[in-house]
């Protein structure tokens, strides 16, 4: 199955400029948002001269990087550099790229969890930077996953959102996210539809380009699932499958933001929210326009959908 998190660089982090421990010298060091275990990673080293100044050639063309794997630290990147010291002219502007195996920064390469990766160059204060490296879903087969288990994180630039289903409830629903989720269907999609105390919207695969902003709110995946109603109640944090119509729910859905009682039954709610409701609030309270007052002035995107996967047990 094609996974296009592993080709996925989302976007770099701004770091801090360093505190000036080389003369003349600004860095920084950048890196994706988020990585897939299974995929390389590439670090941007940023040299800019504001003085003529010498640096060391490990600066150069080697690296001396400390690892920190979800706050505890980790084995170091050291390599040493070749030249000695080199002499560098005011105004020059040096872009250097290291690119490892995303499992050098991890403990466990087959962590089950999303793992935050804290980067620095030894030495250099504010030459620093973090990232996220997610579970390898690579070889990932829907049929052997616990769906009831089974979470998966939304990496948004307002934050992340972790999600836990209840396949008892709307099980056709549940395959279907999940689905698309492993396929990356939902990767770079943005919220479109944004009501403080109602709900936030997103899951259209239109609102990928710009060009297409007049069709937002109205694609999907090709296909439409039938209505799964239940005694889940929408509450705030539930998650539920935007339509059109009775039937019409294909890949939009929503997440609750103040509880919404009159959409119980008649819409499938299939899942909720498990951990940042704070990020849920920080979008419900993004500026909004548009004919409805609903459409987010700055983008709201989802990086990724990554799959926490939990296989059923043998």
């Amino acid at each position: 199955m094609k996974n296009p998190l592993a080709m996925l660089v989302a976007g770099f982090l701004s770091v801090g400029l360093a505190a000036q421990e080389i003369p003349g010298l600004q860095l920084s060091i950048t890196a994706p948002t988020i990585v897939a275990a299974h995929a390389e990673l590439t670090l941007r080293l940023l040299i800019q001269v504001k003085e003529d100044s010498e640096v060391s050639a490990q600066v150069l063309n080697g690296a001396n990087l400390t690892v920190r794997c979800n706050g505890q630290p980790h084995r170091a990147i050291v390599q040493e550099g070749k030249g000695g010291k080199v002499s560098l002219a005011k105004g020059t502007r040096i872009e250097r790229f290291l690119t490892f195996p995303a499992t050098r920064f991890l403990t466990d390469p087959d962590v089950g969890e999303i793992v935050t990766v804290a980067v620095g160059w030894k030495g250099l204060l504010g030459v620093d930077c973090t990232f996220k490296v997610a579970p390898n879903t690579k070889n990932v087969k829907l049929e052997d996953l616990d769906l009831a288990k089974t979470e998966v994180m939304l990496i948004t630039n307002y934050g992340d959102i972790q999600l836990s289903f209840r396949p008892d409830k709307a099980p056709k629903h549940v395959e279907n996210f999940i689905k698309l989720c492993l396929q990356g269907f939902y990767d770079k999609t943005k919220f479109h539809r944004v009501m403080r105390n109602f709900m936030i919207q997103g899951g259209c695969p239109n609102t990928k380009s710009d060009s297409l902003r007049a069709k937002w709110g109205s694609g999907g995946a090709g296909y439409n699932l039938k209505l799964e109603p239940s005694d889940l109640r929408h509450l705030r944090g539930t998650l539920s499958m935007a339509r059109a119509g009775r039937d019409t729910a294909s890949s939009g859905f929503f997440v609750v933001h103040k509880d919404a009682p009159h959409l119980d039954n008649g819409y499938s709610a299939f899942g909720n929210v498990v951990a940042g409701m704070d990020t849920v609030d920080r979008i419900a309270n993004v500026r909004v326009a548009g004919p409805n007052k609903s459409a987010p002035v700055e983008p709201v995107i989802v990086e990724a959908a990554i799959v926490l996967p939990k296989k059923k047990q043998q």
